[in-house]
């Protein structure tokens, strides 16, 4: 129990924020790979929100039927947990938070034992019924039903004399949903797409501390406090910023492999796109793709961290179009103003961009000058200076227009198309 006066409420998820994965999932894979293709597509259908948290859990508790519960122990003690988890959860009771580790996928046991391990108040799970050291298959208590979470969560707060607005919570999956408005913060580590949507703040990392920034930030006493965040931030902006234009430069190597091996080159595209697109629904599922999961999370943009990020599926999609529709002169300066003049755009832009477009306020008229002198020299290595000049003013507008990541794709067609028309084809 907690010694010191408690300041407030901290409720953590166990499934998806201090585990690396789910406790049914990795059981079920340690019994068989039909049983956690069984198990995954049942956890597929809850987080579409076509079967409740109850059916859930009681149908996959039903395949661990004769289970010994030494096995699942083992289980549970062969499962990582997000990185300085104990060290976070030390630091938040030092700081006067009471901090309560609830799974409804975990058996109490375990949560028991997690939350000894990790330094926390208390640990609650679901009640799982064992007979001769086997699990039976059957499930109770109060975090097996649809709004178990709630309740007990009602419980404490009524036994320290606390509120919903002294309470914070660390989830991932929707069976929280119907508690996050209730709180002061909320935050969704490894988040679903559901929970990602309303949490206040996210958390992708892989690393728990995170959520200290988060909480000293939301009850900065002082300014300092608050502009020491707020540069963090900006400084981890700038980071991303680079990473991100660093991998849209790379597109630019395309022309180059185009004209050794053109269908391989669109083939390996087509399998690029397919590749991002299902780490993209994966990683706005709590999940990461191998290595690519990786890279995205550390070069997109705020705001993308919550929804699918279109750019690299419109980057690839432009260069593909482009090889498939264009003369490969035409297809090399198109691809290469895409790379190097919306790059150029974007790091002038952050830098001393300072006069707003008028059209288009988020971006800078030194900023697409820069694109503008780019995309002319792209040009020039293939052009004349009339058309380069063409070919460069018209991707600058079409750059400067509030088209998001679209101008991947608009940029060069219509530059493309426009030295179609003026007759170098």
């Amino acid at each position: 129990m907690t010694t010191t006066p408690v300041r407030k409420l901290v409720i953590m998820d166990v499934d998806g924020v201090l585990f690396k994965g789910h406790f049914f999932l990795h059981l079920a894979r340690s019994i068989g790979i039909s049983t956690y293709i069984r198990a995954f597509l049942l956890c597929f259908l809850f987080n579409m929100n076509r079967i409740s948290i109850r059916e859930l859990l009681t149908r996959i508790y039903r395949f661990f039927k004769g289970v010994p519960f030494d096995h699942a122990q083992r289980v549970y003690k062969n499962i990582p947990t997000i990185r300085l988890a104990g060290e976070t959860i030390q630091t938040l009771r030092k700081h006067g938070y009471l901090v309560v580790l609830i799974s409804s996928g975990v058996p109490d046991p375990f949560v028991k034992d997690l939350a000894i391990r990790l330094s926390a108040d208390y640990g609650h799970g679901i009640e799982t019924e064992i007979r001769d050291n086997l699990l039976s298959g059957n499930i109770s208590g109060q975090l097996a039903k649809q709004d178990g979470k709630r309740i007990l969560i009602e419980k404490i707060l009524l036994e320290y004399n606390l509120t919903w607005k002294d309470t914070v919570i660390v989830v991932d999956d929707r069976n929280n949903l119907d508690i996050m408005h209730k709180t002061s913060l909320n935050i969704g580590v490894n988040a679903h797409y559901a929970v990602r949507q309303k949490a206040q703040y996210l958390v992708d990392s892989g690393n728990l501390s995170e959520i200290l920034d988060i909480m000293d930030i939301e009850d900065a006493g002082s300014y300092r406090t608050l502009f020491a965040g707020m540069r963090k931030q900006f400084r981890y902006s700038w980071y991303q910023e680079i990473r991100r234009k660093s991998l849209h430069i790379l597109i630019a190597l395309v022309p180059v492999f185009s004209t050794v091996i053109y269908h391989t080159t669109l083939a390996v595209l087509l399998f690029l796109l397919v590749v991002y697109s299902v780490s993209e629904c994966l990683r706005i599922n709590g999940f990461s793709f191998p290595f690519l999961g990786t890279v995205t999370k550390s070069s997109i943009r705020k705001g993308e961290d919550r929804r699918f990020a279109f750019g690299p599926v419109t980057l690839v999609l432009g260069a593909g179009l482009s090889l498939a529709c264009f003369p490969a002169h035409i297809a090399n300066i198109v691809i290469w103003i895409v790379a190097f003049a919306d790059t150029a755009a974007a790091m002038v832009g952050k830098s001393i961009g300072n006069h707003r477009i008028p059209y288009n306020i988020k971006k800078s008229i030194e900023g697409s000058l820069a694109a503008w002198i780019t995309a002319f020299f792209c040009g020039y290595v293939y052009l004349p200076v009339v058309p380069a000049i063409l070919a460069a003013s018209l991707s600058c507008i079409i750059e400067s227009l509030p088209l998001r990541s679209l101008d991947n794709v608009c940029m060069p067609l219509g530059t493309g198309i426009l030295l179609l028309c003026i007759g170098y084809s």
